[in-house]
């Protein structure tokens, strides 16, 4: 009970560096002497010192780090890359006992850290339950292992399923607003805390959309247009965009980012996205694109907003069941796939 204590507090610490750590892990460190806490410290920062680091450094009594023990959230790394190997630097302190909440999944580290600080006489034990470590980096570890972006599927629907009118470019009707005030808060927030956000051109054509955090602090994400056959995003709006886009398509676009690839082909373009730095993704329309990432299993997250508005007859929602969490929001029922 006790190292679950200190764990716990490595996931909170951790926690805050949410949306800065990209493309490294949120990580967090607690030292602990004789039961109290004489260290602590975060990844703040990708590129900057790591949480062990940062712990250590903390220490008044650098002395007692020897007689001491030290929690972190994730395997600490044994390699070289923009700082030096955290194992080298606990190692040096002869700190005696290691307790690790998850295995870094990365294959320059993956067990390369508890083999180093074993070899170095150091006692290494891990979390009875190390699910909330890994989900506290679930983006990184899906990076890691399955080599694409973590994937966020958002959308509303009226309560008898819809998800718009159908509407066409001859009329350009605005889309339906269906969810409330805090609905559109949270889709802010998810907003900002993912690095890329995606649509289809047919509802960027239909809806203009700026597709920015204007409702909550941070930054927006990059937007990354799918384009087909049918409709194609106009250069000015592509131009009028906060963060230049990407674009998916069959041919390239002249002056943007194009990734060369069959629309439909999701499994072939959405790897190639994390070379642009996008690790996660949020998907946010039209019903067609959302299904397609339904049917490839493409769902490590998702968010639906049920209105109470019934329109009888319009653009079909996407079908899913799996949620696992419920909640409302005003007015509006609130599913969560986590």
């Amino acid at each position: 009970m006790t190292d679950a204590k200190f764990l716990t507090r490595c996931l909170q610490l951790a926690n805050q560096a949410r949306g800065r750590t990209y493309p490294n892990p949120m990580v967090g460190a607690v030292i602990v002497h004789r039961g109290k806490i004489i260290g602590e410290g975060y990844h703040k920062l990708a590129g900057g010192p790591h949480a062990e680091v940062e712990a250590i450094r903390s220490v008044k009594d650098q002395s007692l780090l020897a007689l001491s023990t030290l929690y972190c959230s994730l395997e600490p790394c044994a390699h070289h890359g923009k700082t030096p190997p955290c194992c080298e630097l606990i190692t040096k302190h002869n700190i005696s006992r290691v307790v690790i909440g998850s295995q870094d999944p990365n294959h320059n580290v993956d067990g390369k850290g508890i083999q180093h600080l074993r070899a170095h006489g150091i006692q290494v034990d891990f979390a009875m339950d190390s699910a909330p470590f890994e989900y506290l980096n679930k983006e990184f570890f899906i990076n890691q292992t399955l080599l694409r972006p973590m994937v966020t599927l958002k959308w509303a629907q009226t309560k008898d399923g819809f998800i718009d009118r159908v509407r066409s470019t001859d009329t350009m009707e605005r889309a339906l607003q269906i969810s409330g005030t805090s609905s559109m808060l949270l889709t802010h927030r998810l907003r900002s805390s993912v690095t890329g956000i995606i649509i289809s051109a047919k509802t960027a054509v239909l809806d203009v959309p700026s597709l920015t955090v204007r409702s909550w602090h941070g930054p927006s994400p990059v937007p990354v247009i799918v384009v087909g056959n049918t409709y194609k995003p106009s250069i000015s709006w592509l131009e009028s965009l906060e963060v230049s886009p990407v674009i998916i398509a069959n041919e390239p676009y002249e002056g943007f980012t194009t990734v060369i690839a069959d629309s439909n082909d999701i499994t072939f373009w959405l790897p190639k996205l994390l070379e642009y730095g996008i690790g996660h993704v949020l998907v946010e329309g039209g019903a067609r694109l959302l299904t397609s990432f339904i049917c490839e299993n493409l769902d490590d997250e998702v968010l639906r907003y049920t209105g109470e508005m019934s329109i009888e007859k319009g653009v079909p929602a996407p079908i899913y069941d799996q949620f696992n969490k419920t909640t409302i929001l005003d007015s509006d029922v609130y599913e969560h796939k986590y």
